[in-house]
C-alpha cells in the first residue's frame, strides 16, 4: 500500500527544521516549469525591490501562523 499524504507529511514533520525547508523547496521546485527568462528576470527585480523595503524597515510583518489560517479560512478549510 503506497504512503498517504497524511503519512508522509506527517513523516516530514519529524524532520528537523532545516531539512523541511530543503523538503519543501524541493517540492517547491519540481512544480515549476523551465521558466522564461523574461519572468525569471522580473522576478528577481521584484526581490530586489520587495528586500531595500524590508531592509529600510518600510515593510509590515505578520506571523506565519496568522498568514496560515486566513489561507484556510479563505480555502474554507
Amino acid at each position: 500500500m503506497s504512503p498517504t499524504l497524511a503519512d508522509i507529511s506527517g513523516q516530514g514533520l519529524k524532520l528537523p527544521q532545516n531539512e523541511q525547508v530543503q523538503l519543501a523547496r524541493t517540492l517547491l521546485e519540481s512544480t515549476e516549469g523551465t521558466g522564461d527568462v523574461d519572468v525569471e528576470a522580473a522576478w528577481e527585480q521584484e526581490i530586489e525591490r520587495r528586500i531595500k523595503i524590508i531592509d529600510a524597515g518600510l515593510a509590515k510583518g505578520r506571523p506565519f501562523a496568522d498568514v496560515l489560517r486566513d489561507i484556510d479560512r479563505q480555502l474554507d478549510r
